[in-house]
């Protein structure tokens, strides 16, 4: 089975932050308990990097597992900024700081799914939806 993951999505700005900390070797990693790089992540923002350039997208999801959010707290500073001067460093550590917590609780595998709703709940759903955009459009 594979290790629990968290999708997190991050801004090309953000992506370039990791992609200039985020290293996919480093000497001796048996020293660390922890060893703070990612070959796996260091992967996932090259190819996050190429879809926002190739499609001109702003953003991508990346998959974050325990080890990666280590390494991102490892090597993210709080000041970092992007090439305009934005902070972007709390932003980026507060989403790992999140996809932490998702995976070491593992909220997503276990939510249940919501119940479909009835025939008749969606029709009730459908009316005070089309009463509230009469109220606004009015």
């Amino acid at each position: 089975m594979s290790e629990p993951a968290a999708s997190v999505i991050f801004s090309t700005d953000e992506l370039w932050l990791l992609q200039s900390v985020i290293r996919h070797e480093m000497a001796q990693p048996e020293q660390w308990k922890a060893p703070p790089f990612s070959a796996s992540l260091n992967e996932q923002v090259g190819e996050a990097l190429v879809l926002c350039h190739d499609h001109d997208q702003g953003e991508a999801a990346v998959l974050l597992t325990m080890a990666d959010c280590l390494a991102i707290d490892y090597c993210v500073p709080q000041s970092a900024k992007s090439p305009s001067g934005n902070p972007i460093g709390k932003q980026v550590l507060l989403k790992s700081f999140r996809a932490r917590a998702e995976v070491a609780h593992h909220w997503a595998s276990s939510q249940a799914e919501p119940e479909d709703p009835s025939h008749d709940e969606l029709i009730t759903k459908l009316d005070q939806w089309k009463r509230r955009r009469g109220k606004r459009s009015a």
